[in-house]
């Protein structure tokens, strides 16, 4: 017979190992706004297709993020939407920065 006490595993998280795995995270992913919108811009996406494109990239990236991780997320992230959601909402805005820039450079000037 096993006792509540055999039953329960720590689970032991480092912080700063924890926390330094989210700034590499949005580090790439800030990385991956400036070249999706500079890549949009250029080939001259508008509305739907150049959003279709950003999502695009932020899921390959995650994809590739989490098979660098063996796919073992839990290890070095709270939870999986620290990879996705918060690498693609932190970069957004950089990734529209970008796409406006380098769309009015290319196709308006």
């Amino acid at each position: 017979m096993s006792t509540p006490a055999d039953s329960k595993q720590l689970i032991f998280i480092d912080p700063e190992s924890v926390q330094n795995n989210i700034r590499v995270n949005d580090t790439i992913f800030q990385f991956l706004a400036i070249v999706s919108g500079v890549v949009c811009g250029v080939l001259g996406y508008t509305d739907l297709k150049g959003v279709a494109a950003f999502l695009a990239f932020n899921c390959v990236i995650g994809a590739a993020v989490a098979l660098k991780c063996k796919f073992a997320v839990n290890t070095y992230f709270i939870s999986w939407d620290k990879i996705l959601v918060d690498g693609a909402s932190s970069g957004l805005g950089t990734f529209i920065l970008c796409w406006t820039l380098f769309y009015n450079i290319c196709h308006l000037f």
